[in-house]
């Protein structure tokens, strides 16, 4: 059986990993030119934490999650509102099970778990045509290939999806959420400030 996977970020890798450890064959097409750097924290919870201790992952990612010691919140003119050492609010208490890493740190332990998986990195997914039997792709670059499976596992905006299935529109919920790394400019560290306003709430 041929599985063709549409994104090498979280969901691709790991699943690309399950497919071969039960007999698939598994190709990871990804439009970066190679595994993309950068993101901020992702974590690792619930059933998340089952399926990296079975993957043999469980220990490598321990080792790599963040090392927070604590959290506070401050008004609009900076005054101190509450403080702790026990929990930050993006990624729980310190004391559970737990795990909050950097995106770029996962990725890389993906990628090393999942090396001789076929990469076909710079190429997307251009076209589908679906029968009873399989999936004929067409991909951006060129070439031609039928799958018996494609999965789409590239994000909110999946190319994949939109192939399958047309345009989705996306429920905007009211609300916008910026996260970016900047220069550690206020003497940070490990720690995260969260600024409450009037109207709502921010993190730092």
């Amino acid at each position: 059986m041929k599985v063709l996977i549409s994104g090498a970020s979280v969901a691709g890798p790991a699943l690309a990993w399950w497919l071969r450890r039960h007999g698939i064959t598994p190709t990871v097409v990804e439009r970066a030119p190679a595994i993309r750097p950068g993101g901020q924290a992702i974590d690792v919870r619930g059933a998340a934490l089952t399926v990296v201790e079975r993957m043999g992952l469980l220990e490598p990612v321990r080792a790599a999650r963040t090392r927070m010691r604590g959290s506070s919140m401050v008004d609009s003119d900076g005054n101190e509102l509450w403080r702790s050492t026990e929990f930050a609010p993006s990624s729980g208490r310190f004391d559970s099970d737990d795990v909050e890493l950097l995106r770029e740190d996962l990725t890389a332990l993906l990628a090393a778990h999942t090396a001789g998986v076929d990469h076909r990195f710079g190429d997307s997914i251009a076209s589908l045509r679906q029968d009873d039997t399989g999936v004929d792709v067409q991909f951006a670059g060129g070439d031609r290939e039928r799958f018996d499976l494609v999965v789409g596992a590239d994000g909110l905006h999946s190319g994949v999806r939109r192939l399958a299935f047309g345009e989705t529109p996306l429920q905007h919920l009211g609300s916008y959420v910026a996260v970016f790394t900047a220069g550690n400019v206020l003497g940070l560290d490990d720690w995260q400030v969260w600024v409450r306003s009037d109207s709502a709430g921010a993190g730092i």
